[in-house]
């Protein structure tokens, strides 16, 4: 997932941008979120702050604040310093002072008309969109689902357990963060996983990365979140012994 921000003073350029984006994601099925459109930098500096997710900011440079887009961007590399920015400003002759101000833009995009703006955003969200994937696949293993049409990578890191839904068919995924419903089957789905994840239980899978604890005698095993995830007898020799 990747949370998109945006920073803009005027009132009515934020809304069409917010807009535009929201549009764009939606038609492109992309793994993207609109978390935040706000006048004040501040705010949007709190919202990365805490943010678990790698973000996409849209910025205006002059923000009518005491700090401009470039000293934002300053700010929001150091939070994040994987994130995405791109400027959309009508001050074209501020171009050069992103270099200067080392935030490592994406993209510049000019305030001239809007079906140019709004074709220049849509190739800056392809853009990262490519760049995340590319990224994120090389660095960690992703386990891709559909979800209403839309393809969505989730980190094996961060998948705690995998159980079968009451709903014939179907498979709830657990992450660190949300619960997702998808179709198909464990014993498919246990062939498609790695080794880091083990069947312990005829209705649930397991990653063995995001145990806290295994209680043998009461068959139970407490994962990091805080959830407990049921073993069978036949298995309980098995996960034994891959935990050593």
């Amino acid at each position: 997932m990747i949370d998109i921000y945006i920073c803009e003073d005027n009132q009515k350029e934020l809304s069409l941008f917010t807009q535009y984006i929201k549009d764009l994601v939606s038609i492109e099925n992309i793994d993207m979120e609109v978390t935040l459109s706000s006048s004040d930098p501040y705010e949007i500096l709190q919202a990365a702050a805490l943010s678990q997710n790698v973000g996409l900011f849209f910025l205006d440079i002059d923000l009518k604040s005491d700090i401009n887009g470039l000293a934002l961007a300053q700010r929001i590399r150091k939070l994040q310093p994987r994130c995405f920015i791109i400027f959309i400003t009508s001050h074209s002759e501020m171009g050069f002072l992103t270099f200067e101000y080392k935030v490592e833009a994406l993209d510049f995009i000019l305030k001239d008309n809007a079906s140019r703006i709004k074709s220049k955003i849509h190739e800056c969200l392809l853009n990262v969109n490519d760049k995340y994937t590319s990224i994120h696949n090389n660095i960690h293993k992703t386990f891709v689902i559909n979800q209403s049409g839309q393809q969505i990578s989730i980190d094996y890191d961060d998948i705690v357990y995998f159980e079968t839904s009451y709903n014939i068919h179907k498979i709830i995924l657990h992450t660190s963060r949300r619960t997702m419903e998808f179709t198909g089957q464990l014993k498919d789905l246990e062939q498609q996983l790695d080794h880091h994840f083990y069947r312990c239980h005829r209705s649930f899978i397991i990653n063995k990365n995001n145990i806290a604890k295994i209680d043998y005698p009461e068959q139970t095993v407490y994962m990091n979140t805080g959830e407990t995830v049921p073993i069978s007898k036949r298995m309980k020799k098995g996960l034994k012994k891959i935990m050593g």
